[in-house]
């Protein structure tokens, strides 16, 4: 089976010129569409300038829509427990409708209580909420109805409109690092979208064989899973330039996450902010994203693949300039090429 590559959002960043804030959304879309990539990723967040430039991925979906023309466009992710799975089947139906069908959603809990200002009881128990919430998207996709208490107190049955394109909606679970999530995954027959924030790659390949096996516990075929692993990516041609590109913008970008990995990371310890980012920048660089040369990036490629990896999401937007993203796209698709053989 191919590694599929694709792109993923998460940009870090005020606002300072807000007419070409999404520029690199869309020109990097339209150099993936036309190279190949299999998808494009755009997350969900709120209320901070960490991703806040995607408040709502269906609006960016829909743009993506009118710029592209094969490349599948998925949320990554919808925050589930914010939402009534009908508002989310509206909104991405009419996505796939304007996309001629090429719509994907992966699901994820929530972590930040401030988010949930939007739907403050449904945070203690996001994780079931999610859950059941992902088979209430299934079935109003596939045209089931719901019940619900209307205005005047009644029950009414209600279907979403516009109706899909697509007679099934392609799930994800976004899952961190508890193998409990992956094996949930897989028993519910969704495909699993996962990064190595708080994980290694030796922690992930036991952690898809449990997807896998829950796969095939539930009666589904256990290869048609997909695993999708988020890296942060920036590739050229030696190790050397590209440290030199992105040590300043990927330092501060860690800095403005630093209170969410900071309680993640036992063995960061309490030490003082700039040691631990530099720690955690060496981190990523040598073991945890798709930095580097080319080649170096081909073998990591080649061993999340022998791990059981269908996909790398590269996540490009975290603070280099978006021209010098732009060219380094190219050394991008070579990697992906190579990462076959």
């Amino acid at each position: 089976m191919p590694l599929d590559f694709s792109l993923l959002y998460f940009a870090n960043r005020e606002a300072t010129d807000p007419p070409s804030e999404y520029e690199l959304l869309r020109r990097s879309a339209q150099f993936a569409d036309d190279n190949g990539f299999t998808a494009l990723w755009v997350p969900e967040r709120h209320f901070h300038p960490f991703g806040g430039a995607f408040p709502n991925p269906a609006l960016a979906a829909a743009a993506l829509a009118a710029v592209t023309n094969r490349i599948r466009l998925r949320a990554g992710s919808v925050v589930l427990p914010l939402h009534d799975p009908l508002t989310v089947v509206e909104d991405w139906s009419f996505v796939d409708n304007l996309s001629g069908g090429r719509v994907d959603i992966a699901c994820a809990t929530g972590w930040n209580p401030n988010d949930f200002v939007l739907a403050p009881d449904g945070f203690a128990d996001r994780r079931e909420r999610t859950l059941d919430g992902a088979e209430t998207l299934r079935d109003l996709w596939a045209g089931k109805k719901v019940t619900r208490r209307n205005g005047a107190g009644a029950q009414a049955e209600v279907m979403t409109y516009p109706r899909p394109v697509q007679p099934e909606l392609r799930l994800w679970l976004t899952c961190a690092s508890n193998p409990q999530n992956f094996a949930d995954a897989g028993a519910r027959g969704m495909n699993v979208l996962t990064a190595l924030l708080f994980q290694r790659v030796e922690d992930l390949e036991p952690r898809i064989r449990a997807y896998r096996e829950a796969r095939a516990s539930a009666g589904l075929d256990p290869a048609t899973g997909v695993v999708t692993v988020m890296l942060h990516t920036f590739v050229g041609e030696s190790d050397d330039a590209v440290r030199a590109i992105i040590r300043e913008p990927f330092l501060r970008y860690l800095e403005s996450s630093i209170d969410l990995w900071r309680t993640k990371w036992a063995d960061l310890g309490a030490g003082p902010r700039d040691k631990l980012v530099a720690f955690a920048f060496e981190r990523y660089f040598r073991t945890s994203a798709l930095f580097g040369s080319w080649d170096r990036c081909v073998t990591f490629a080649r061993d999340l693949r022998a791990a059981g990896v269908d996909e790398i999401a590269c996540l490009i937007d975290f603070g280099v300039a978006d021209e010098t993203i732009l060219g380094a796209l190219p050394w991008l698709t070579k990697v992906r090429d190579l990462a076959q053989d």
